[in-house]
């Protein structure tokens, strides 16, 4: 049996990729209001169109890392992304910006798929659950990290640090590439495949039923979380918070994610059982309409609570289920992604357009309800047309 391969170079990669990107997406929502006088409205066109790119892009960053090689994704992706953010450095013009951000998207979607194919990969299916687990507390461990400190580095060291801070953590990035392609490459050559040992598949049906399940929720999830993000700004004026202030109190879904992703990741019962899949579902509703709506902070923070725990669960249910049992972990990553892609477009871009189509500034929260109402309905649909498959193939 092959020996068990070190993932510690991805999940550090996967760490400082985590901060940067939370660091400069959020804060250049801040600096769009503050430089160029964007309210709601436009940061959520912003959110749609950077949500556009993702779908596309995370496709064909999995499709490119599993046939051209995991490591000359990242090297794009990489490279891109630092190469990005120094334009918006350099240009301070709003066009600038704009086109940072979608070529800084367009890069970043070569990133995730690869580094979760990378976490997944040579791994039997009795250890997979944990790397998987261990990749989600990762990545939003330092999510949380890079927007609830972020507003303090944004205002100690002004607007410069909103470039030069991500330039200079994708340049290590990107550097960082060769050597852990030369010990991954030495790894190979020292352990050549002689089998993995597998887990007897208790039903074979069941993993692809769960995964179209998940795969159908995590969009509505991303919705909700990329509409509450995309109108920060506008809720920190709502109740009166700075921007630092702001980064503290709206990342409080984000640690809630992180903590509920460990718990997820010790605790297998979830595994599978469509009561848990569900009142996430329910929970993420009942957060996301209380965010936008709370007039006072400390409903936020008890929003947040509920909203942070539901996010969780789908988003580790899609991932999970996308890896499970699965060969091809470069294009299933991708494909996982531009789901995601779907709900990071779907929620601002729906959100825009009521705000436009009715001119009343709580037309977001109450449009992307009904979706997530919805999401509830194809949840349950999915989960009936499972049973009867399953029934029949009795």
């Amino acid at each position: 049996m092959r020996p068990n391969p070190s993932k510690t170079g991805y999940y550090v990669l996967e760490g400082i990729n985590s901060f940067a990107a939370a660091f400069y997406f959020n804060y250049l929502l801040f600096l769009l209001r503050d430089v160029h006088g964007f309210g709601n409205f436009q940061n959520l066109i912003v959110g749609a169109v950077h949500g556009l790119i993702y779908i596309p892009a995370s496709w064909f960053g999995g499709w490119l890392g599993q046939r051209q090689g995991y490591f000359t994704s990242l090297r794009i992706g990489f490279g891109g992304m630092a190469l990005s953010v120094a334009l918006g450095g350099l240009v301070p013009a709003l066009w600038g910006q704009l086109a940072a951000l979608g070529l800084w998207t367009f890069s970043m979607c070569f990133t995730w798929p690869v580094l979760e194919a990378l976490v997944s990969e040579y791994e039997p299916a009795e250890r997979l659950p944990r790397r998987v687990g261990f990749y989600n507390v990762v990545w939003a461990s330092t999510a949380a990290l890079g927007y609830s400190t972020g507003g303090w580095i944004f205002e100690q060291f002004g607007r410069a640090s909103l470039y030069v801070l991500p330039v200079v953590l994708n340049g290590v990035l990107f550097l960082a590439t060769w050597p852990l392609k030369a010990k991954h490459d030495r790894w190979l050559a020292s352990a050549p495949p002689v089998g993995v040992t597998t887990a007897p598949a208790v039903d074979s049906d069941r993993p692809r039923y769960f995964q179209r399940l998940a795969w159908t929720a995590n969009p509505f999830n991303y919705m909700a979380g990329n509409t509450i993000l995309a109108v920060v700004p506008g809720i920190a004026v709502h109740v009166g918070l700075g921007i630092p202030e702001a980064g503290l109190v709206m990342s409080v879904w984000y640690y809630v994610r992180a903590a509920a992703f460990l718990k997820l990741w010790w605790w297998p019962g979830w595994h599978y059982h469509f009561g848990w899949f569900l009142s996430a579902l329910v929970l993420l509703l009942v957060g996301f309409v209380t965010i936008l709506t709370a007039p006072w902070v400390w409903l936020l923070v008890v929003a947040q609570i509920a909203f942070g725990w539901a996010s969780a669960l789908l988003y580790y249910s899609s991932l999970y289920y996308a890896m499970d049992g699965s060969e091809t972990h470069g294009e299933h990553g991708g494909i996982h992604e531009a789901l995601i892609g779907i709900g990071i477009c779907g929620g601002p871009a729906v959100s825009a357009l009521a705000q436009w189509a009715t001119n009343q500034p709580m037309a977001p929260a109450w449009t992307v309800t009904a979706f997530l109402a919805a999401g509830i309905g194809i949840a349950l649909r999915v989960r009936r047309n499972g049973l009867r498959s399953a029934a029949r193939n009795d």
